[in-house]
């Protein structure tokens, strides 16, 4: 009986010293290097751009941080009582850092979480907006990319279309706080070049078609910004301004395969990219939002639809097709 005991207690040791250097090898506690975060993407509204921005920022993090990145994506789709329900749920259930894509996203959860890492995603002016104190000195707990608009660039390219183009119309949804942003900087570019701005507003995409009528014979050619209910009406916005022969151009190379005639910007697929790599330096530990400046991408290109072009009976500038991307079909 003594032998099987002493057997037994031999076993159990044996079984447990088997345990300690499985769970030492596999199950251990992470080291430092090994932790795993929980990212939050709470992205405004559903739009191929929007999307494409959202997953390069997912895939360039969970390059740098294999297997170690949980991510919860939140839509609101512009709905004001989904907004603060989901702001509430990033602020409160234990994220990492959040990546926001929208500035009234980014506001809400900024009011929820004062210590909660937010990385934006495109945010026009997070300085004008509250969220930082200033673009080189963030000073909060925000920092990320913008795609402010190169309205200069954008008119250039609108005088090589349009030589003759004079009163040029701007349509978007004045809630938005960005969109207000642009507007203004709009309106004063026109002005510095002799050009006659008209504004359009829109509360709603179901107010598109009513307003477009109304700016026949008083605009030469139509901008429509980074605006998300303008965006997210974009296909409708180009059927209902090709009906009244009103050409449309805009800021990144999806809504000019929509049917813009041409547009001028950033790639946010780059800016997304850009955001998870400031994300990654928070994550790591190694800075702070409130000490890294807030970025934009190194360059912005021109993408033509000729396409839409030919429809409206207009021609291709021909540095254009050295200088652009042709898009659409």
């Amino acid at each position: 009986m003594r032998n099987r005991r002493w057997y037994v207690g031999i076993g159990l040791v044996i079984v447990l010293i088997a345990l300690i250097f499985c769970l030492n090898q596999d199950g251990g506690p992470p080291t430092p290097g090994e932790k795993h975060f929980k990212v939050g993407v709470f992205e405004v509204v559903r739009h191929p751009v929007l999307d494409g921005m959202a997953d390069a920022f997912r895939e360039t993090l969970e390059r740098e941080f294999p297997g170690r990145v949980e991510f919860v994506t939140m839509v609101p789709e512009g709905d004001a009582a989904k907004t603060e329900q989901m702001a509430r749920k990033f602020a409160t259930e234990g994220y990492d850092l959040v990546f926001v894509i929208g500035t009234n996203q980014a506001q809400s959860l900024m009011k929820k979480a004062d210590s909660l890492p937010i990385v934006l995603g495109a945010a026009t002016d997070p300085q004008s907006a509250g969220l930082v104190d200033s673009w080189e000195q963030p000073g909060h707990n925000v920092t990320g990319t913008s795609d402010l608009s190169p309205i200069s660039a954008q008119l250039d390219r609108l005088a090589e279309m349009l030589p003759n183009a004079k009163r040029i119309g701007i349509i978007y949804n004045p809630s938005e706080d960005n969109s207000e942003i642009i507007a203004g900087r709009f309106k004063i570019e026109c002005q510095e070049r002799g050009l006659t701005p008209v504004a359009a507003t829109i509360s709603n995409q179901n107010e598109i078609k009513q307003t477009l009528v109304s700016l026949v014979g008083k605009v030469d050619a139509l901008y429509a910004p980074t605006d998300a209910t303008i965006q997210s009406a974009f296909p409708l916005l180009v059927r209902t301004a090709n009906e009244v022969e009103i050409p449309v151009f805009n800021c990144d190379e999806g809504t000019a395969k929509q049917g813009a005639i041409f547009s001028v910007g950033f790639n946010y697929d780059d800016l997304g990219r850009i955001s998870a790599e400031m994300a990654a330096v928070i994550l790591n530990g190694k800075k702070r939002p409130a000490e890294m400046p807030i970025r934009q991408a190194d360059r912005f290109e021109l993408y033509y639809n000729s396409s839409q072009i030919d429809e409206l009976g207009l021609a291709v500038p021909e540095t254009w097709k050295q200088e652009g991307k042709q898009v659409g079909e």
